[in-house]
């Protein structure tokens, strides 16, 4: 079979395979640099626990309504698909192009730059990081032309070391450790940056670390019974992420204070090597490389499906939908490769969590808001799974999601600027989309 004969997706990939993807994407660079960072906003550890225990439950509430809504449309693309059957092709446009262009596309490539860096250390300062990290992408790119099978065995593989890594890493410093002591010696001053603007702050560093717990919906024409599997996935998914994120923190704050893990950017390197030495310091950057592979892995894998989705419904070049005969959507996976390796090759880590997160954080919202609207709309669609407590808990996400998105535009205002000019970007696109369309 070749290309030109579109063959469509196999469903191929079991619950197995979806946690490992869900786990894969999330634990990536958000947790390896967001503790030293939201440390520097907040200063006090019961702090940094508590937006810790506030992002895992705004992904936990939001994995609730994206399971219903997953189970109900198990078509590729995730979010943008609910958007496009809640509100119609512009926002299914934008919310599809948000996570191509900026979402997924801006976290690939700042996972690509840390492990440019983390091979840099290993060897000693040696490389150019723009070169190494276009070599990741690269090498990324010819393990994902091998076909949907390659890549989910590498990325179960990977996810496997990356949770034990982890689980290691939290036990080694909760062990070694004095959780007593956690909130008697903070150096850093409670909320240095005021209040309300230093959690904004932090929380925006949480969102990015959390980004993703929805991503094996983008998968969702390549998963075994779908309706069942895919609820089973997102909530234990997001469940098993939000308690090694509240372990490795305790590990941290149980070794270190919140001053001393202020600014670094790899505060795990810092409280292993403060315990058991250099040479266990040494150890954490090759694990945290590891943990860095299997994340960006499930970048190329999901935003091929999301370029495949868009263009199957007219939101993208059709030749985004052309699959191979391994699987993959090869056009797609051609632009996704290409775009991550540009960005790789000429941004930084830090420049693009602020404004990736202010883009995303109002998207979800409208994608969310369309539970609601489907409800509504489409009352008879079948839904395998249905969400506890309707309406309060959904209306509850809701209003977190809007609390939220008030605190971060009034405290980031440029920020806020600059995401609300990319979003307004993507409606006007969508709007020439459709008239296009139509004409």
């Amino acid at each position: 079979m070749n290309q030109n004969s579109e063959p469509g997706f196999a469903r191929v990939l079991s619950v197995k395979d979806g946690l490992a993807v869900t786990v894969g994407m999330v634990i990536g660079a958000g947790i390896l640099r967001a503790p030293g960072e939201i440390a520097g906003h907040l200063g006090d550890p019961w702090l940094i626990l508590a937006v810790w225990v506030l992002g895992g439950l705004v992904a936990g509430l939001s994995t609730l309504l994206l399971a219903e809504m997953s189970a109900a449309l198990p078509q590729a693309g995730g979010k943008y698909v609910y958007a496009r059957e809640a509100w119609g092709p512009v926002m299914g446009f934008v919310a599809g192009w948000s996570e191509l262009l900026v979402g997924r596309g801006f976290s690939g490539a700042a996972k690509a730059v840390v492990i440019a860096e983390y091979v840099r250390i290993l060897t000693g300062g040696k490389g150019s990081i723009p070169v190494l990290a276009g070599a990741v992408v690269l090498a990324f790119f010819f393990i994902h032309t091998q076909g949907i099978k390659a890549s989910t065995v590498f990325q179960n593989i990977t996810t496997v070391i990356k949770v034990f890594v982890v689980l290691i890493i939290a036990s080694a410093g909760i062990w070694a450790g004095d959780l007593l002591s956690i909130g008697q010696n903070n150096s850093v001053g409670l909320l240095n940056d005021g209040w309300v603007s230093g959690f904004s702050a932090a929380y925006l560093a949480v969102a990015f670390a959390y980004y993703g717990w929805e991503d094996v919906s983008k998968m969702a024409e390549e998963i075994k019974d779908p309706g069942r599997a895919l609820p089973s996935i997102l909530l234990k998914g997001v469940l098993a992420v939000a308690v090694l994120y509240l372990l490795i923190n305790l590990s941290f704050l149980a070794v270190l204070t919140p001053s001393e893990m202020s600014g670094s950017e790899l505060v795990a390197q810092d409280a292993i090597s403060g315990v058991f030495g250099s040479a266990a310091g040494t150890v954490v950057v090759w694990a945290s490389l590891l943990i860095l592979i299997s994340s960006l892995n499930v970048n190329f894998l999901g935003l091929p499906r999301v370029a495949y989705g868009l263009a199957s419904h007219g939101l993208a070049p059709r030749a985004f939908s052309k699959i191979d005969d391994k699987g993959t959507p090869r056009n797609a996976l051609y632009f996704i490769a290409i775009w991550i390796g540009v960005l790789a090759i000429s941004g930084s880590f830090s420049e693009i969590i602020g404004l990736m997160m202010m883009i995303a954080i109002p998207i979800d919202m409208m994608v969310l808001l369309g539970f609601f609207r489907l409800r509504l709309k489409r009352p008879d669609l079948h839904r395998p799974f249905r969400v506890f407590g309707y309406p309060w808990i959904p209306m509850i996400t809701i209003l977190l999601y809007l609390a939220i998105l008030v605190i971060l535009v009034t405290t980031q205002t440029r920020t806020a600027m600059y995401g609300s000019l990319v979003i307004g970007g993507l409606i006007v696109a969508g709007l020439i989309n459709r008239r296009r369309q139509r004409i």
